[in-house]
């Protein structure tokens, strides 16, 4: 009776282990899978340093590929330069494997340097009483979904590939947040026309968005970017407009084919009422690139407290919302 017992207690151990190592050989199956996708990344979120408050280097723009910068001044006294610097990225996935299916949440943790630098217009000079760098951590989550594939020349018959995934979101801090994005088709007129995406804050933790079925827009065709946002305070004002957070659709694909484009709530360019926190502003859809008929990109729309821009000791609080899209030819 004890040898038989010995020997149960074995079987378990080994069933176990073998249990243990086919997870294992799973997981590390689908982080490969995960690493070679190219839209589930970062990419695209650094700046590589101080950038103008509007600027695309490094896509394709009408047919060719811009490598310059828009300078934009803030108000007719001074121009904001500013961007990040990633010092360091970490990533852990966690699985919940079912028999066909299995979910990767996936959390980024970044620390990294925000460098700000304001210049006098009039001659062009730093004004140093208005630069600095601070250090921030931001935190990102977001959930892959793998599904099985049918493969017979596989051993077990089937592969994995990723389905669908769920925007990357996150940030730094809980001052500011965004509550919605739309994205509208824009008339002949230059008006708001049909709503082509949109998405709430109760369902964006959630909202699996199709792996082969991203938004596409055409390329150099215009679009009216609609971002609400909320901001805790207290507020930094500095304008009569009140306004105490700026958005940018940040975008691009690698730290040397990116953009920013910077939204308004100064009730200009198609924003309805000035200070209401419903950002707006409108983006050219750039090309995928020379020799491509479409490729994939990604997005991220993010809310700044003017504190963390402005004030060298004001904090950093951001909110941003990733999701991946894709640019096609007319």
């Amino acid at each position: 009776m004890k040898r038989f017992f010995l020997f149960s207690i074995l079987f378990l151990i080994i069933i176990n282990s073998c249990e243990d190592n086919n997870q294992i050989d799973l997981e590390t199956k689908l982080i490969n899978i995960l690493n070679s996708d190219d839209i589930s990344g970062i990419d695209g979120f650094d700046t590589n340093g101080d950038m103008e408050l509007n600027f695309e280097t490094g896509l394709e723009t009408q047919g060719i590929y811009r490598v310059f910068s828009d300078t934009l001044a803030y108000k007719d006294e001074y121009k904001i330069r500013f961007g990040r610097r990633i010092i360091n990225s970490n990533r852990t996935v966690d699985f919940e494997i079912g028999s066909d299916t299995a979910i990767g949440i996936v959390t980024y943790n970044i620390n990294g340097v925000l460098n700000v630098k304001t210049f006098d217009t009039t001659d062009n000079v730093l004004i140093d009483t208005m630069s600095f760098s601070k250090d921030f951590l931001s935190t990102f989550l977001r959930k892959v979904r793998f599904v099985q594939i049918d493969n017979p020349s596989t051993p077990d018959g089937y592969d994995w590939k990723i389905d669908a995934l769920t925007p990357l979101i996150g940030g730094s801090g809980d001052k500011v947040t965004i509550s919605s994005i739309s994205i509208y088709e824009l008339t002949d007129a230059i008006e708001r026309g049909a709503l082509l995406h949109q998405y709430n804050a109760d369902e964006i933790g959630d909202l699996f968005i199709n792996r082969e079925s991203l938004p596409v827009f055409t390329s150099y065709i215009p679009h009216l970017i609609e971002v609400s946002v909320n901001n805790a305070g207290p507020e930094l004002n500095i304008d009569t407009t009140n306004i105490g957070e700026w958005v940018f659709k940040n975008y691009g694909r690698r730290f040397n084919m990116r953009g920013r484009k910077h939204l308004n709530d100064r009730g200009a360019v198609l924003d309805s009422i000035t200070n209401d926190n419903i950002h707006t502003g409108i983006w050219r859809a750039h090309g995928p690139g020379f020799g491509l008929q479409q490729r994939s990109f990604r997005s991220f729309f993010e809310t700044v407290d003017l504190a963390t821009i402005f004030v060298e000791d004001g904090g950093y609080n951001t909110s941003i919302w990733s999701i991946p899209y894709r640019t096609q030819r007319p």
